[in-house]
């Protein structure tokens, strides 16, 4: 009897803390962030099992909450009042396994101190937002276990002070977004001591030519597989030149940087490259070939090339050699036109996908 009484005791105490598959002070919690907020979709939260509502993932096993998507939560007409809010991150105290948290495009503009609750976040996506970068970047002390961080147009051009202290408070972080935001190239040696980065997204943060003078950033970010530069200003760089220390890089996005010819030629030492994009870099069949006469090869293990928004014509296929690996081509917005001798991509022996949109082709010889 005494073997009875306490299972049923503990079957009343689950539940009390379960409401067919979600905590109680889980599905209290965020019914308190709905009532404050008055999200638009909360007419989906219906039931009572949180882990069905929309913007939540729960942990299969433990039931808890361990993602949550409140992105652009007052994206739509009559939330304007919610505007340029400060994030408060006790508020999400009570979701003790939450791994994710979406607050992108959400409008807000500062956020507390206090976040010593959140020991198990894993991701914070804070893009698209008005934020004061030192008191954002204040607030990450106590995120230790981040390990990916979307900051993506989200700061103002002179919000940066404490950046430099930002990679002690998180040590783990492997991905970083600071797309879209206008950074300056003294921000390079700061993003070196990130040294467990493996992915990092510089997009259209008005980097310049002088880039090759940081070219120390490459020795210390020596486990970064994914970088995105593109839509800079590297016109009078050798950019390939000054990343060639970068021996696990697996990716890289050159788009739209004015890319030099000289660059060009470097990028042959980029020999673990799988994936490049160079789009919309005023590229043709005439470079191409004059760089091959320079000593110019693609990396051996090149398995993924775009090249939209080009200028090449029908001889394209003709000047893009020692491409046997390549499995995916993007040729989509060229000048190709009329009819296009296709016999050259016998050499690409291992191609998957080739895009040829947005191009005045009438039929294939």
């Amino acid at each position: 009897m005494k073997s009875i009484g306490m299972f049923l005791s503990f079957f009343v105490i689950l539940q009390v803390m379960w409401c067919e598959g979600c905590r109680k002070d889980e599905r209290e919690g965020l019914l308190s962030l709905n009532s404050r907020f008055r999200f638009p979709f909360s007419w989906e939260w219906g039931g009572t099992d949180c882990c069905e509502w929309k913007g939540v993932e729960c942990n299969a096993t433990t039931g808890r909450v361990a993602k949550l998507d409140l992105s652009c939560w007052n994206c739509y007409p009559g939330m304007q009042k919610y505007i340029n809010w400060h994030l408060n991150y006790s508020e999400f105290f009570v979701f003790k396994d939450l791994k994710s948290l979406n607050l992108s495009n959400s409008l807000i503009v500062g956020s507390s101190d206090n976040n010593k609750g959140l020991k198990n976040l894993e991701v914070l996506d804070l893009s698209f937002n008005n934020l004061n970068g030192a008191k954002i970047l204040s607030s990450l002390d106590g995120f230790s276990s981040l390990k990916s961080i979307y900051l993506k147009f989200s700061f103002d051009p002179s919000s940066f002070h404490g950046f430099e202290t930002l990679s002690s408070k998180l040590p783990n972080l492997e991905v970083l977004d600071m797309s879209d935001n206008p950074l300056t190239n003294e921000i390079l040696p700061f993003l070196g001591r990130f040294s467990s980065l493996k992915e990092l997204y510089l997009a259209g943060t008005q980097l310049d030519s002088d880039l090759h003078r940081n070219i120390g950033l490459c020795s210390m970010l020596m486990n970064l597989e994914v970088l995105d530069l593109s839509e800079n200003n590297f016109n009078d760089s050798d950019i390939a030149y000054a990343l060639s220390g970068l021996s696990s890089l697996k990716s890289l996005n050159l788009g739209d940087i004015q890319l030099t010819p000289r660059s060009i030629l470097s990028l042959s030492k980029l020999s673990s490259l799988e994936i490049l994009d160079l789009t919309r870099n005023q590229l043709n069949e005439s470079i191409m070939w004059r760089l091959g006469n320079d000593g110019f090869t693609w990396p051996t293990g090149l398995q993924v090339l775009g090249l939209s928004g080009n200028k090449f014509s029908n001889k394209v296929l003709s000047s893009l050699t020692g491409l046997r690996f390549l499995k995916s081509l993007d040729l989509s917005n060229n000048q190709l036109e009329g009819s296009l001798d296709i016999s050259g991509l016998s050499t690409f022996t291992s191609l998957k996908m080739l895009d040829l949109s947005f191009n005045q082709i009438n039929n294939f010889v």
